[in-house]
């Protein structure tokens, strides 16, 4: 078992720190549509809460960017520059290669909440209630951890 995780190390350890950047990140997302929804009375079928979301998708960039870079750095790929300047460059690469991923996390939110609702889709409660949005952002951040290990592996914390 312990040549496994040692063989898979990276990967797994990617993975964790994914997921707790993704509670994060959805943790910042779900509580600013919460906020518009309960204390600012906005339906989330009103076309202005669509701006609530685009809010609430950039807040919850920034977030996620500050969680992954600083674990990713330490933790994750154990890579990276010790001075400041070396830092502040990663950390530009690394910001750089997320805005990219907000691109495509942002068309896929839209896009999936986009398709749910132009088939009809009825939530459904399991624990929490699978909206059209959670499922948008299930979708989202698996297609986005991917592509968030990749430009960070081979991008901004290559091995020297």
């Amino acid at each position: 078992m312990k040549k496994l995780f040692e063989k898979y190390r990276e990967i797994i350890v990617y993975l964790v720190f994914g997921v707790i950047t993704t509670a994060v990140s959805m943790g910042v997302y779900f509580a600013i549509l919460l906020f518009a929804e309960h204390l600012g009375g906005i339906s989330p079928d009103a076309p202005k809460f669509n701006v609530i979301r685009l809010a609430a998708q950039i807040l919850q960039w920034i977030a996620g960017v500050l969680v992954a870079f600083f674990t990713n750095k330490k933790w994750v790929f154990n890579a990276g520059g010790t001075t400041k300047k070396e830092t502040a460059q990663e950390l530009s690469k690394f910001a750089l290669g997320r805005v990219g991923t907000l691109g495509l996390d942002t068309a896929l939110t839209f896009g999936t909440v986009w398709l749910l609702n132009a088939m009809n889709y009825v939530p459904f409660k399991f624990i929490l209630t699978f909206t059209a949005d959670l499922w948008s952002k299930i979708v989202a951040s698996i297609v986005v951890i991917i592509t968030n290990y990749i430009i960070s592996k081979y991008l901004v914390f290559k091995k020297k």
